[in-house]
């Protein structure tokens, strides 16, 4: 009996030292990677010291002892100083900036290119070659190029072709009662009421008439970016004053159903 319980102890014995003591693995594991972070840390942390004003990523001054792999904390990255004198400022070729001093923060931008209204006139403008519908045509012809040749052009030709824009009486030339004084204004409601116009694939007139009143109605079947039907009414009127005497303009243009019906056409 003991011959056996001895055999039984070293088969146990023998067994156990086969098993992996997953724990021990586990631990070791962890100090090794606990290692590795704090040489990479010091690694880092030296090549940052060595960089001095010029540290920083890869093409400022940080190639020389840049260790590839090698990670920077949000802390570190942090307290490495940047040179902005030595990056270009976007407002180099402004005309209105070029001229202007680096200010503090490393910026020449003066800030006037910046205003939506800092721009040329559009390409397109009213003439008294144009009848109604060419009008019609030329401005959704616009806003299907609404960035050529430079951003929201499109939506500066729709404000061109407006009778109303710059006035001060409320207008209801979206279909809603808004103002037509901001430029700026009207662009941000001229993006959102007209969203369909923008980049449109083609249209159709479908109809041009004349109103009791004497303006003109114009509809339109518009196909949007992604070639879905949407249907439009122009109301177009001819100037009778001002530098746009005797041209047709956008009194309204509205959105409508497929029978060209909506509800703010009650109040143009």
């Amino acid at each position: 009996c003991s011959l056996g319980s001895r055999r039984s102890r070293r088969a146990t014995v023998a067994q156990d030292a086969a098993v992996p003591n997953f724990n021990t693995n586990t631990t070791s594991k962890k100090l090794q990677l606990h290692q590795q972070r704090r040489r990479r840390r010091h690694n880092v942390a030296s090549v940052a010291a060595s960089s001095g004003a010029g540290g920083g990523p890869s093409g400022q001054g940080f190639d020389q002892g840049y260790i590839p792999g090698s990670i920077m904390s949000a802390e570190q990255i942090l307290e490495v100083p940047i040179d902005r004198r030595s990056f270009k400022p976007t407002s180099e070729q402004c005309p209105f900036c070029v001229d202007a001093p680096v200010k503090e923060n490393g910026s020449k931008c003066l800030g006037i290119c910046r205003n939506p209204q800092n721009v040329p006139g559009p390409l397109m403008y009213p003439h008294q070659m144009q009848d109604a519908q060419d009008a019609v045509r030329l401005q959704i012809n616009a806003m299907r190029d609404k960035d050529e040749p430079r951003t929201d052009h499109g939506v500066q030709v729709l404000w061109e072709f407006s009778v109303e824009s710059g006035n001060m009486e409320r207008s209801r030339y979206f279909g809603h009662s808004s103002d037509m004084y901001h430029y700026d204004h009207f662009i941000g409601k001229a993006l959102v009421c007209f969203d369909k116009m923008v980049r449109n694939k083609g249209h159709e007139v479908v109809e041009a008439s004349t109103m009791p009143d004497g303006r003109t109605m114009v509809k339109v079947c518009l196909k949007d970016t992604v070639g879905e039907d949407s249907h439009w009414v122009f109301i177009m009127v001819q100037r009778t004053f001002g530098k746009y005497e005797g041209c047709w303009q956008s009194h309204r243009i509205v959105e409508t159903d497929d029978q060209y019906f909506s509800k703010h056409l009650e109040f143009i």
